[in-house]
C-alpha cells in the first residue's frame, strides 16, 4: 500500500505544481482614477501584483477588500476592476473556491466593457487568461493571453498565463519559446521558477534543480520564498529522495505556515519515509485549510494504508462529490 501511495502521490504533484505558479501577474501603475492601497497588507499584496510575486493570504485578502471598498464608490475604474477580477482568481485557486471564480469572471467582463480589450486593456485579458487557465480551459487561455501580447509585446505579464495555457495545450516547444521571450523582458524568482519548470518538463533535472536554487535565492517575500523552496522539494521528491524533500517543504513551511501545497508534499514525503502519525497531522492541518481532490485522495491513501478505513471512504467520498 504504501508503494501504491507513493506512486499516486507523484501524480498529484504535477497538480500542486500548478497551484504555486499561478500568482497574480498585472503590471505596477495605477491610473488617474485608481490610487494604489494604503499602506499595510493591501498595499503589500499591490505590491506583489505589480512584481508578479505570490502575496500572502491574509494580504491578498486585503486587497481584495481595499478594491471592493473602491470600487462601490468608483465603479467606473476599469483598473481595479482588472486587479480585483485577477485577485479572486489567485484567491480562488488557493481556497479551491470556485466562487470566486465566477467574481473573478464577473469583475473581469465589467472592466473589458469599460475598456475593451482590443482598445489596449491589457492587464483584464491577462486576467481572463489567468482564469481560464484555472478553469483548464487552456485553449481560452491562449486566446486572451495572445491578444494580451499582441497589443503589448513588451509587456511581460502576459507571458505566464500564456506559458501556462501552452503547457497545458501540450505544445511545450510554444511554452519554451514564450519562456525565452519572458526571460529577456523580466528575469526574477517567478520567472526562475517558472524556467525551472520548463526545464524539469524537458527532462533535464539537474538544470531545473539548479534553476530552482537561484529562485529560492532571489526570492524576498516570505510567500516568495515558501513557493520557490517548494519547487525544489518537489524536484527532490521526484528524484526519490524525500529526506531532502522533506527538508525543502519545512524550510517553505518556517516562511510561510499558511503555505498548503507545501503541507500537503510534506505530508506525502513524510508518509513515504513510514512516519505515518506525523503524515496524519500535516494531512489534517491541510485538509482544514483547503479541500482539494489531490489532498483529499493522498489522505484516503493514507488512511487506509494505517487501517482507518471510515476516513480513507471519508476522503474518497469528497472525490465524488459535486
Amino acid at each position: 500500500m504504501k508503494s501504491e501511495l507513493v506512486k499516486n502521490a507523484a501524480i498529484s504533484t504535477l497538480v500542486g505544481a500548478t497551484l504555486v505558479t499561478g500568482v497574480i501577474t498585472l503590471a505596477p501603475g495605477w491610473g488617474d482614477e485608481s490610487p494604489p492601497p494604503a499602506p499595510g497588507p493591501a498595499a503589500r499584496a499591490a505590491a506583489a501584483v505589480g512584481a508578479g510575486a505570490p502575496a500572502s493570504p491574509a494580504d491578498l485578502t486585503a486587497l481584495i477588500g481595499d478594491r471592493e471598498m473602491w470600487l462601490r464608490t468608483h465603479p467606473r475604474d476599469e483598473e481595479s476592476w482588472a486587479v480585483l477580477g485577477s485577485a479572486y482568481v489567485e484567491q480562488g485557486t488557493r481556497l479551491a473556491d470556485a466562487a470566486y471564480y465566477r467574481r473573478a469572471g464577473s469583475a473581469l467582463r465589467v472592466s473589458l466593457e469599460l475598456f475593451p480589450g482590443e482598445q489596449g486593456n491589457v492587464d483584464a485579458l491577462v486576467g481572463l487568461a489567468a482564469l481560464a487557465n484555472a478553469r483548464g480551459d487552456y485553449a481560452a487561455a491562449r486566446t486572451s493571453a495572445e491578444s494580451a501580447r499582441k497589443q503589448r509585446p513588451q509587456r511581460w505579464t502576459a507571458y505566464p498565463a500564456l506559458i501556462d495555457a501552452y503547457n497545458g495545450l501540450g505544445d511545450y516547444a510554444a511554452a519554451g519559446k514564450a519562456m525565452d521571450k519572458l526571460q529577456e523582458l523580466h528575469e526574477d524568482a517567478q520567472t526562475m521558477g517558472r524556467a525551472a519548470q520548463i526545464l524539469r518538463d524537458k527532462g533535464w533535472r539537474e538544470d531545473a534543480a539548479a534553476m530552482a536554487y537561484n529562485a529560492a535565492a532571489t526570492a524576498d517575500a516570505p510567500a516568495e520564498k515558501a513557493a520557490a523552496l517548494y519547487r525544489l522539494g518537489e524536484l527532490a521528491w521526484e528524484r526519490g529522495e524525500p529526506v531532502e524533500a522533506t527538508g525543502h517543504y519545512d524550510a517553505a513551511l518556517r516562511f510561510a505556515p499558511d503555505h498548503h501545497p507545501s503541507l500537503a508534499a510534506r505530508g506525502r514525503a513524510l508518509a513515504a519515509l513510514g512516519r505515518t502519525d506525523e503524515a496524519f497531522r500535516d494531512y489534517q492541518a491541510v485538509l482544514t485549510q483547503v479541500a482539494l481532490p489531490e489532498y483529499a485522495l493522498e489522505a484516503g491513501e493514507l488512511y487506509a494504508s494505517m487501517g482507518l478505513d471510515g476516513d480513507a471512504t471519508t476522503q474518497y467520498e469528497r472525490l465524488r462529490a459535486p
